[in-house]
């Protein structure tokens, strides 16, 4: 089965909970195609930018957690692709190389909504 997961914001539990997600499903064998717009794009800079306004997220950036070991893990399966939205991309000024290795592309959310036809979503916001 195909996931699809829309991520809208870089609060860290929200990215969080999307990594974990994303590692879940996979090794559930499924594909994931996580797409990352508006603040979510934020997430996956180089340098990611991660808001901490929340107690989840206050507790998890004391514990030191590196939230993107789970994405890390879900990519070497092969059956995760994460994917920038391109309107987020040109509103915040950024390009593929402001973009950290995880991301494998910059696509429009007609080529997301294509990529997951008939799959189940996940929208974290």
């Amino acid at each position: 089965m195909k996931v699809g997961i829309i991520l809208g914001s870089n609060e860290l539990s929200r990215v969080a909970y999307a990594a974990m997600h994303s590692a879940i499903a996979v090794s559930l064998d499924n594909e994931v195609v996580l797409f990352a717009t508006m603040d979510g794009v934020k997430a996956f800079l180089k340098t990611p930018d991660l808001r901490v306004t929340d107690d989840t997220s206050k507790v998890i950036k004391e514990s030191r957690e590196d939230v993107f070991q789970h994405f890390r893990r879900a990519k070497k399966s092969g059956k995760l692709k994460i994917l920038a939205c391109s309107y987020a991309s040109k509103v915040h000024k950024l390009d593929k190389e402001s973009y950290s290795e995880l991301v494998d592309d910059i696509v429009g959310i007609t080529s997301f909504s294509m990529e997951v036809e008939g799959g189940q979503l996940v929208s974290v916001w």
